[in-house]
């Protein structure tokens, strides 16, 4: 039996049915920045960018001026880093043999919850840590959060924002459960304050209202992992207790190359062997790297 290729019939499959409740990072590999990209190869994307080499002049009457081309339109291009793949021998009494796409979609659907979900959070929240270090300009902070400081800290980043002409819409603060706690008190003193001394205001900028909110377990939002095998925690890695994204400012690609059974054989032991294999990366677009900051600490013991 030849071995058929449901790549992009799987992809369809899973992006429907598994990534929607169960990838907290869901939001970010569905990047708006992911319908400019060109692919160019299995592995390797382009990425157009738009200059305009002047902007506007003093005009001169009664003189005609130098038509040019005033702006260049070129390409970044990118190699997608993230090469993966997973086996496992099927028994053939567990394959409805009338729909194979949905079969793969059923026999991989606990791996997908245990293992690849967890792992592409770690990946795409560590790799935009990754990148944002790389990008050396700024925007990591390392203070320690207290419910006097937190609502600072995110005041000084929105303000960030602001001064790099970030959109306000389209924000996003990722949090740990217990950052996300903290806010909450902190904010809600804050309010208690403005009702009951208005006098005596300390911070009156920026609202968590302005921002959308999702809150990660903190074993998935750190700055390094293993992922020789799956994904497993370093010890020597930080945690990201919270960060502010403008949604767009990175590129998620991602494509499965390969996605198949082979049939029953004598070298299967009479099972079917299922194989996939996929390609992906997580990558600031290089002119906007402003548009993420990061808050870092030391892990506890516990983490």
């Amino acid at each position: 039996m030849t071995t058929v290729n449901y790549a992009d019939a799987y992809q369809q499959a899973i992006q429907q049915a598994f990534y929607d409740g169960h990838l907290f990072s869901s939001d970010l590999w569905n990047s708006p920045s992911n319908s400019i990209i060109k692919f160019d190869g299995a592995k390797h994307i382009k990425v157009p960018r738009l200059t305009i080499e002047q902007g506007r002049q003093d005009r001169t009457r009664r003189t005609i001026t130098a038509i040019q081309a005033n702006y260049s339109n070129d390409w970044d291009s990118y190699e997608l880093t993230n090469e993966r793949y997973w086996s496992t021998l099927v028994d053939p009494s567990d394959v409805d043999e009338s729909n194979m796409v949905i079969s793969i979609a059923n026999i991989t659907k606990q791996f997908n919850l245990d293992e690849k979900m967890p792992e592409m959070d770690r990946q795409m929240f560590s790799k935009l840590y990754q990148e944002k270090e790389a990008a050396a300009d700024g925007g990591i902070h390392t203070d320690t959060l207290s419910e006097a400081n937190i609502l600072e800290v995110f005041d000084s980043m929105m303000a960030d924002f602001d001064e790099a002409r970030i959109s306000g819409a389209g924000r996003i603060l990722y949090v740990t459960p217990q950052v996300n706690s903290m806010l909450k008190r902190a904010d809600a003193l804050n309010r208690q304050i403005n009702l009951n001394d208005a006098g005596n205001l300390k911070r009156s900028v920026y609202s968590l209202d302005d921002v959308t909110i999702n809150v990660v377990p903190s074993d998935l939002m750190q700055t390094a992992y293993d992922f020789t095998v799956g994904s497993k925690i370093k010890d020597d890695a930080k945690q990201i207790e919270m960060f502010l994204i403008f949604n767009g400012v990175q590129i998620a690609p991602q494509k499965y190359s390969f996605v198949g059974f082979d049939a029953p054989s004598a070298a299967n032991s009479g099972n079917y062997l299922y194989y996939e294999q996929s390609y992906d990366d997580v990558l600031l677009l290089k002119t906007k790297t402003k548009g993420i900051e990061f808050v870092t600490a030391e892990k506890s013991p516990k983490a």
